[in-house]
């Protein structure tokens, strides 16, 4: 009888180490797979925020290139209205020299 109760407590006790190496090989595993699924969403993170500072630059160039455009545009026209203006002042200068000249 004793000897069986020793016997049980041996098994138990193979039994019990079994199930506490099964345990810290599952640990091990969940460990892992938490390390690489870190990094894999780190990775992720890190390629979004590339990307969104790629497509934030491309929004700010375009935006920047469309400002230059209406400035230069309006530049242009600024210059048209000015050469324009110069060119009735001359008109009207040369009118009233020729006025006095003659009259």
């Amino acid at each position: 009888m004793v000897k069986e109760v020793l016997e049980g407590i041996k098994r138990t006790e193979a039994e019990a180490t079994g199930i506490v190496d099964e345990a810290r090989k599952k640990k091990a595993e969940i460990i892992a797979k938490a390390r690489e699924d870190s990094r894999a969403m780190i990775d992720a993170a890190k390629k979004q925020g590339a990307e969104t500072v790629k497509q934030a630059l491309a929004k700010a160039e375009g935006d920047a290139k469309q400002k230059t455009e209406e400035i230069g545009t309006e530049e242009a026209k600024a210059r048209e209205a000015l050469k324009q203006a110069s060119s009735q002042n001359v008109s009207k200068a040369v009118d009233l020299v020729i006025g006095r000249i003659v009259g």
